[in-house]
């Protein structure tokens, strides 16, 4: 159980880090962009891993990618909008392969405009977590 509670304060740290690049004008530096999507793909990452992380441990089945741990997430709760989150695992593929400037826009809206994702699937894992201990 500690692992979990330590998977869900990276990811909480992560999105604090997110919504400190996201608080920054891109219209004053093309680096908030950079940092933006930079703090989002560890944010992305660290939230598909806490998921499978929290699966695992319930015993909920088994994912082992993005996409995989997105649609059990959804089954379980976890995660509202399942469109949001295929919409954020795309713009992580993006920023993987690829890097202009219209691509960086794209994912740079698509991560201001939705990123309270994260925020609720934070609340709704540290409700799992205060179940399981208690």
């Amino acid at each position: 159980m500690e692992e979990l509670r330590e998977r869900l304060e990276s990811l909480r740290r992560a999105y604090e880090r997110l919504l400190q690049a996201l608080r920054i004008d891109p219209k004053e530096t093309e680096i908030a962009i950079d940092a933006t999507i930079q703090r989002f793909e560890f944010t992305f990452e660290l939230s598909w891993k806490t998921i499978r992380a929290f699966a695992k441990y319930l015993n909920s089945g088994e994912c082992n990618s993005g996409r995989s741990c997105i649609k059990m997430a959804f089954r379980l709760g976890w995660i509202e909008g399942e469109e949001t989150w295929l919409d954020f695992l795309e713009a992580r593929n993006l920023t993987s392969h690829t890097y202009d400037q219209e691509t960086a826009m794209k994912v740079y809206e698509i991560i201001r405009q939705n990123h309270r994702a994260f925020e609720s699937l934070i609340g709704k894992l540290q409700e799992e977590l205060e179940s399981i201990e208690s």
